[in-house]
């Protein structure tokens, strides 16, 4: 997980973060983000965390303000698959707390391995260059 922050901001200047320095923050996120919203609100409960659930409106917001907001890498697919885009005059500082670094597994039945293979191993691919 990455903090993307306005070029002026002064939690700017360090190359890495931590949840601790965004205590007290107004962060913007979509919604919904399944597990991460629990991380969010146990590692800063001092933070304001503004949810916005509809793709579009979360891109135009994003566009206008000047709050932080948090990607992945799984964000960085979805704006190649242009479900929204991101501000260019943003700096990316990467969390360095090892909760907001999560691995993600694929279960499935055994007879249905061929079938989703193909996708397991677009996804890896496509996962590895973000990385």
């Amino acid at each position: 997980m990455s903090i993307n922050l306005p070029a002026e901001n002064e939690l700017g200047k360090s190359k890495e973060l931590s949840f601790k320095m965004l205590k007290g923050k107004t962060i913007l996120s979509p919604s919904p983000i399944g597990f991460w919203t629990k991380i969010h609100h146990d590692e800063i409960p001092d933070s304001k965390i503004i949810f916005q659930d509809k793709t579009k409106e979360y891109s135009e917001i994003l566009h206008y303000s000047v709050l932080p907001f948090f990607t992945t890498n799984l964000t960085i697919l979805d704006t190649q698959q242009q479900k929204y885009q991101l501000p260019s005059n943003h700096i990316i500082r990467l969390l360095k707390d090892k909760i907001a670094h999560q691995k993600f597994y694929a279960c499935y039945l055994k007879q249905n391995k061929k079938r989703v293979m193909p996708l397991i191993e677009k996804l890896q691919d496509q996962w590895s260059k973000f990385d």
